[in-house]
């Protein structure tokens, strides 16, 4: 139990740091330094493993993770640094739900996982419309909008829930 909190400590302040990162460097190059996120997918992933009984549900979310993923990647749909921070928002989420929530079924984790990339992506849209009143630009279709710094606030609110709020 003991090593389980440590663990969770340590990828918090770990993950919170390197949010932090993204969201600047994502506003201010339009990229982001993914290694980290190798390292932390599957510090999570083993967090969440291990605060939960619930193997299957939490196989079928990362069968589910992985291949939206590759599917990002693959179609290039979003940028390849945006769909590792998905990921990683994935196994932060599955976390999340495993400790403070380790009741809800597959249905309402689902509902509840897709209500937070709405509020990430509603984020990053309003720091876009910031970002353009900045720079004096003006937000078209074509727009370049940083999705990375909504789900980075996210994330760290997850963070602080799963530290705070038990």
């Amino acid at each position: 139990m003991i090593m389980q909190e440590i663990a969770l400590i340590v990828s918090a302040v770990i993950t919170a740091a390197f949010m932090l990162m993204c969201l600047t460097t994502d506003l201010r190059e339009r990229m982001i330094y993914v290694f980290p996120c190798y390292l932390l997918i599957p510090l999570w992933m083993m967090v969440g493993v291990a605060s939960s009984e619930k193997a299957v549900m939490i196989g079928i979310i990362l069968v589910i993770h992985i291949m939206a993923y590759l599917l990002f990647r693959i179609t290039g749909i979003w940028g390849d640094g945006d769909s590792d921070i998905f990921l990683l928002y994935g196994v932060v989420f599955m976390s999340f739900m495993t400790q403070i929530r380790p009741e809800c079924g597959i249905g309402l984790y689902i509902v509840a996982e897709l209500i937070g990339m709405v509020v990430a992506l509603f984020t990053s849209f309003l720091i876009g419309v910031v970002e353009a009143l900045i720079k004096k630009r003006k937000l078209t279709k074509n727009s370049s909008i940083a999705v990375v710094p909504g789900f980075s606030i996210v994330i760290i609110a997850m963070i602080a829930g799963l530290i705070f709020g038990r």
